[in-house]
Parts: C-alpha cells; sequence; structure tokens
C-alpha cells in the first residue's frame, strides 16, 4: 500500500513542523515562567534519569512513544521533530546562502561513535551496577512527584538544560561548526546517541523510501538527499532505501521528476539479504590511518573538554572532540603532503603552505596547546573532586585533605576560568582544617563573581555564628533567602533550606517565634514542599497555640514526605490537644510500627484504644509495654485498672 503524495511539498510541511517545535519551546518556557511550575522537560537527556535513578520522566515517555513509531515509519523524528537537525539544516541554507562549500566526511571510524556514546549512556550503568553493584549517577538528580514514581511535572524546567551561554556555543559547534566541518547533519550521523537507537530502529520498521515503479536513474533524489546516501543506487538495489541514514524528510521524494520515489511499506531491511547498512563502499574521504588517527585523538580529547571548567556538558564534548580530532588530522595532512586542500581551499600546493594553510596550521597549534593546557587543568580538577568525595564520605585524614587542596588550588591557579563549585569545595576542606578566614575569603570571592549564589551565602552565615556575629549571621541567611538565585543543578535548595532553618531557630532561640514562623514561610517558597521546613514551621505554630496551622503542616510533611516517627508523634500529640482520639490513635500506630520497641507508643495506644472501649487491643498494647519496660509503674497502674476486680 502506498501513500498518496504531492511532489515538492514536503519541504515547507517540515519546515513548519519544526518552527511549530520551537514555538512550543518558547510556549513551555513562558508558562513556566507565569506559573512557576510546567510540564517537566520534553528532553531525549530526561530518559537518563529514569534509567540512573528509577524516576519515569515526561522524557522518557516522549523516547518510548517516539521509538515504537520509528520501528513502524522508520527514522523520521530526527527530520521532523529535533530541534538540532534544524539547526544544522539552516546553517547548511545559510552557508549555501554565503557560498561556503560543505562537504560530509565519510570515516570507517567516526561512524561508530554515536553507537559507543548510547554504550556508555544507556547500557554501561547498567553493567557496572549489576557487576560491581555501583550505579554511575547523573550530575543532577530529579525528585519524584507524590506518585514516588514519576516526575511529570516540576518547578526546575531548566534542570537538564545548559545555561544561556553553553547553549549558545552548543547551537554554534553543532549548527555551523561540525557542519562545515563534518558536513550536513554531521552532528546526527557522527554523535548523537538518541539517533544511534533511531538508526536501530530504522532497520526493523517496514516505512521505507520505495520505488514505485520503473525510473531512469537520473539521480536527482540522491542529489537531493543532504544524508549522503546514495539513493538511486539502493532503490535500483533493493526497490527501497536500507540505509539507517535516511530520515524520512522526503526530500528525494520531491525531487523525483517522474513520482518514482515514494514513501511505502516493505520488508524491513533486517529481514532482508545484502542490504549495505550504510557503508560508503570505496568512498570514504579519509585513509584508514587517517581514521585511526582520527578515533584516538577523539578518545584522549573527550575527557579533556568533558565537564571543562563545569562549562562543557557530555553531548558538547562530543561535537567538540570530533572537531578537533578533524583539525588535528588536517594538520597531519599539512605536515605529510604536498598539496592540500579543504572544502576547495587550497591549504598547501607544491610543498609550500598559502595564507588558508598557515591560518589553519596556526589554529591547529593553538588547539594543541590548548587541549595540553586544559589536560593539566582536567587532571587536576579530576583528582581533586576524586578526593573531595573520599573525604565528604568521612575519609578525612588530614593528609587526603592537604592532597585534595593542593590539586584543587593547582587548577585553580592555572586555569583559564575559576568555577564556582570548585571553589566552594575548596572552601569546605579549609574549613576542614580550620582556616577560616581562608574559607571565608573563598566565599566572599564567589559572591563577588555571582552575588546572587544562594550556597556561598547561608555557608557564609554559619562562619558569621560561629565567630559570635549573631546579627551578621542572620543577615547573610535573609539575604540567602531573598537575593539567591536557584541555579539548576546547585546545592540552592539546600542553602535556602538550611538559611531557613538557621534563621527561624536564630529567631525562636530570641524567644520571637512570630519572626521564625515568617523565616520558614519565605524557606517553603524557595524551597518548596522541604519536609524539614514543614516540620519546623509546624513545631513553630504548635508552641505558638496555632493547633490547627500545625496540623496542616504536618499533614503536608506527611504527604510530601513520607513516614516520619516525628510526624507521627507530632501529629498524635496535636489531635490529642483537639480531642480528636480516632485521628491521633491512628497516627500512634503508624509510630508503633516504626518504633516497634518504644514503651511509651505502646502504652499511649493501650490507653487510647481502652477510651475507645477495645478492651482486647487496650490489653496487648499495655501488655508489650509492660514487657519493654517493667519498671514503670504507669503502666502497671494501667494494666491493673484494666483488670477485671
Amino acid at each position: 500500500m502506498e501513500a498518496a503524495v504531492k511532489p515538492r511539498a514536503f519541504a515547507r510541511w517540515r519546515l513548519g513542523t519544526l518552527v511549530g517545535v520551537h514555538v512550543l519551546f518558547i510556549a513551555h518556557f513562558v508558562h513556566w515562567k507565569l506559573k512557576g511550575r510546567t510540564l517537566a522537560p520534553l528532553e531525549f537527556n530526561e530518559v537518563m534519569y529514569t534509567i540512573h535513578q528509577g524516576i519515569v520522566t515526561a522524557g522518557f515517555v516522549l523516547m518510548a512513544l517516539v521509538m515504537v513509531a520509528t520501528l513502524v515509519f522508520g527514522r523520521f523524528f530526527c527530520s521532523w521533530g529535533c530541534h538540532i537537525l534544524a539547526l544544522q539544516d539552516a546553517a547548511g541554507w545559510i552557508m549555501d546562502k554565503l557560498r561556503i562549500r560543505r562537504q560530509p566526511i565519510r570515516s570507517r571510524t567516526l561512524i561508530w561513535i554515536p553507537l559507543a556514546v548510547m554504550f556508555y549512556l544507556f547500557i554501561w550503568p547498567q553493567i557496572l551496577q549489576a557487576w560491581h553493584g555501583v550505579e554511575a549517577a547523573p550530575i543532577h538528580m530529579v525528585e519524584a512527584g507524590g506518585s514516588r514514581w514519576s516526575s511529570f511535572t516540576t518547578d526546575d524546567m531548566w534542570r537538564n538544560l545548559p545555561p544561556p551561554g553553553v547553549a549558545i556555543l552548543t547551537f554554534f559547534v553543532c549548527g555551523f561548526l561540525i557542519v562545515y566541518l563534518l558536513g550536513s547533519r554531521g552532528f546526527c550521523f557522527q554523535a548523537c546517541p538518541y539517533g544511534a537507537l533511531f538508526g536501530i530502529a530504522d532497520q526493523l520498521a517496514p516505512g521505507r523510501i520505495v520505488l514505485a515503479k520503473d525510473c531512469s536513474q537520473c539521480g536527482l533524489c540522491t542529489k537531493a538527499c543532504t544524508s549522503d546516501i546514495m539513493v538511486h543506487r539502493e532503490l535500483a538495489m533493493h526497490g527501497m532505501v536500507t540505509n539507517p541514514r535516511c530520515l524520512k524528510d522526503l526530500d528525494c521524494v520531491a525531487a523525483c521528476p517522474e513520482n518514482a520515489v515514494r514513501f511505502g511499506f516493505r520488508k524491513p531491511p533486517l529481514f532482508r539479504k545484502g542490504h549495505p547498512m550504510g557503508a560508503y563502499s570505496g568512498r570514504f574521504s579519509t585513509t584508514l590511518q587517517e581514521d585511526l588517527f582520527m578515533a584516538g585523538a577523539f578518545l584522549l580529547i573527550m575527557p579533556v573538554v568533558r565537564g571543562l571548567y563545569d562549562v562543557v556538558p557530555f553531548l558538547l564534548a562530543v561535537a567538540l572532540s570530533l572537531c578537533c580530532a578533524f583539525v588535528l588530522m588536517m594538520m597531519g595532512r599539512l605536515l605529510r603532503k604536498g598539496a592540500v586542500q579543504l572544502r576547495g581551499i587550497t591549504l598547501k600546493m607544491d610543498g609550500r603552505l598559502r595564507p588558508a594553510g598557515i591560518t589553519v596550521g596556526a589554529i591547529g597549534v593553538v588547539l594543541v596547546l590548548f587541549l595540553a593546557h586544559s589536560g593539566i587543568v582536567q587532571y587536576h580538577t579530576i583528582v581533586g573532586r576524586d578526593r573531595f568525595s573520599r573525604i565528604a564520605q568521612g575519609n578525612a585524614d588530614p593528609v587526603a585533605i592537604d592532597r585534595a587542596i593542593a590539586h584543587y588550588e593547582s587548577a585553580l591557579a592555572i586555569g583559564l576560568l575559576r568555577p564556582v563549585d570548585r571553589r566552594m569545595e575548596l572552601a569546605s576542606l579549609r574549613l576542614l582544617r580550620g582556616e577560616k578566614a581562608v574559607a571565608g575569603a573563598l566565599l566572599n570571592g564567589v559572591l563577588d563573581d555571582m552575588p546572587d549564589n544562594a550556597e556561598a551565602m547561608f555557608r557564609l552565615g554559619g562562619l558569621s555564628r560561629d565567630a559570635g556575629d549573631g546579627a551578621g549571621a542572620m543577615r547573610s541567611w535573609r539575604r540567602a533567602l531573598d537575593e539567591g538565585r536557584d541555579r539548576s543543578g546547585s546545592a540552592s535548595r539546600e542553602a535556602f533550606e538550611g538559611s531557613a532553618i538557621a534563621l527561624g531557630k536564630e529567631w525562636n532561640d530570641r524567644g520571637d517565634p512570630a519572626r521564625a514562623q515568617e523565616a520558614y514561610l519565605i524557606g517553603l517558597m524557595r524551597a518548596p514542599a522541604s519536609t524539614t521546613l514543614l516540620i519546623a514551621l509546624g513545631s513553630t505554630e504548635a508552641r505558638m497555640g496555632r493547633t490547627d496551622d500545625a496540623i496542616a503542616h504536618f499533614e503536608e510533611a506527611l504527604r510530601t514526605g513520607g513516614a516520619s516517627p516525628v510526624l507521627h508523634n507530632n501529629l498524635g500529640a496535636l489531635y490529642l490537644k483537639q480531642r480528636r482520639t480516632a485521628d491521633a490513635t491512628v497516627q500512634f500506630e503508624q509510630l508503633a510500627r516504626l518504633r516497634p520497641g518504644d514503651a511509651h507508643v505502646r502504652y499511649t495506644l493501650g490507653v487510647l484504644h481502652a477510651r475507645a472501649g477495645k478492651l482486647g487491643s487496650a490489653h496487648a498494647h499495655l501488655a508489650e509495654a509492660a514487657r519493654l519496660a517493667p519498671t514503670d509503674t504507669r503502666i502497671a497502674q494501667a494494666i491493673a485498672q484494666l483488670s477485671p476486680r
């Protein structure tokens, strides 16, 4: 069965869908800004949270739906719904208008990188967990909603997205640089792990670009294909396109003057014999030695640029490593060959460098120096972070602390940037050595560069308190609550929570519970649904005699934080105060399950059941209380009162 088509109309439809995707992005962002809470990011990166934490996200649901659709219609989402491909196609269109030549790179080794990245992201963590019980958790952790298993809405829409500066760099690298160096859709075919998944699913899909009737083999379909597929040859050999790089953008269908190329359904390529599976069959643009060099360069560069200065995220690091590997390969050509061209530009001729070749060579030298310098910075950063992690887990001997400090200070001293998180960790290490003045200077330096850093304000408040400056401490904590920015992926939420708790405690200690209540309420605005804050607020309100408010906040804490002995005990006591005996009994029964060895809880339950006329259960609870505390005279008296005379 063939789908009816209208030639040359597909490009406009595809442009419309891609524009629509970006309009939805904007609407999603605006809704979050207006409401403060919105649908969780519909990003495939959210799949990581499902894999690592077992929390089902909106991004995982989208990925599952797209995979199911791909198994039927083939690899279509990349060209009809992916914003990165839209960026690459737009970059290619601009380059064409500016007459900047671009050409696909056909490598024997780089085509395997998306599969390797997919394996590293999705499969390797599961192998580690199964073999060693160790799981490589993502940098940022999400929290499940009330269902305890899903995260479909969030107040942190940016939890998985890079800051604006990094986003712009990503757009430039994945859009323009990689398209110029590696060809149209170079990121999709050389870097994207999700594209690798879709490519595998495509081989199981019956939806194909097919040959509907005899054609003259004019090759216009191949010329129109921006995925570098020999469309006319595959149609002649197999009656359909089997290459998993085919993104079903239908440009080849629109280009066919004979209406011989259509979208239809055929037996999936995986179940056919002899299909090319995307091989270039002698069309490689690099030698085997150059391919191996680029693969090795990629493997060396990747750990250098990944996370560099806390700026470069994983997939951007993949793209940068690919581009750097290609540039280094071109440097090798300049050194070895007498004539070299790059995208139609002569770099070297008759053994002599041309001006363009000198420019490329200079860029290559600067790149090598930058990578060498970055490698040293990364070495000190990675080793320092590893030692800091061990110290945080309890291995805080003086030698380990000194070595961690040395690595951090080396990285910060020679680095081109001074990442905030590394300075915060260095401040923690200085505090462990008792160097409060040095730690304070580091934290103040962080605030000089980032005045809205809530964590630095919170910790400076603690230093002021330890120095006996209670007023200064309270000013720092209040400033953290009022001026601190919620940085996605940081400890800002913990800083808001800690500042409110510390500020509220100070006000309570000063005999001003109303100001303490205010501090806790502000904290809950900055760290919504914080169980710790809800308990502190409820306890303060209980002391103020605001029993109803206290009960409401304790109940909310119970809903958001789950069972807690403190909550059940406090709620039970407040229900008793309001003479809500049945509700109090429920809370103390829950408390007995959590504290089965608490004689006082058993005694309280025995009394409550006796008042309710449940003498059998009252006897059972009191007997258990007597077993747990045989010398408690109250328990013996209660049992005696229940015994028949």
